[in-house]
């Protein structure tokens, strides 16, 4: 038997590529939150976005802590991106980071790049003062 699926007419619930394979295999059996746990948060006016304890997984949304500073989740840094923005996420990222073996490290670090593009955004979002403190 042979299926035809026309995904132009098939969208992410979520916004991401979970929510599209989701959509697609209705028939396939989620994984539950604490497994795939993504990192996105409708209230705007929450400052916190804490993620809970207990997650095995983090699927992480907006800028990921690997092209990031180890001190905050630059997805602060743009109004754009404040849904997908969690200082504890964050936190979780550079600590499973920080227990890796270091040759695997390397994979995972800020390069040149982004850490000069950061630089730039950083200065931006001070010179703005945030109201959030980021």
């Amino acid at each position: 038997m042979n299926y035809y699926i026309d995904i132009s007419i098939v969208s992410s619930y979520n916004g991401g590529d979970q929510g599209f394979l989701n959509e697609v295999f209705a028939w396939w059996h989620r994984l539950p939150k604490r497994i795939n746990n993504l990192k996105v948060f409708s209230k705007q006016d929450d400052k916190e976005h804490q993620v809970g304890d207990g997650l095995y997984a983090i699927h992480y949304l907006g800028l990921k802590p690997w092209i990031c500073y180890k001190d905050y989740d630059c997805n602060w840094d743009m109004v754009s991106r404040h849904v997908f923005a969690s200082d504890s996420a964050h936190k979780k990222w550079w600590q499973v980071y920080g227990a890796m073996p270091k040759k695997l490290q390397q994979y995972c670090a800020l390069t040149k790049h982004m850490d000069k593009r950061i630089k730039k955004w950083r200065r931006i979002a001070e010179n703005v003062s945030l109201a959030n403190g980021h």
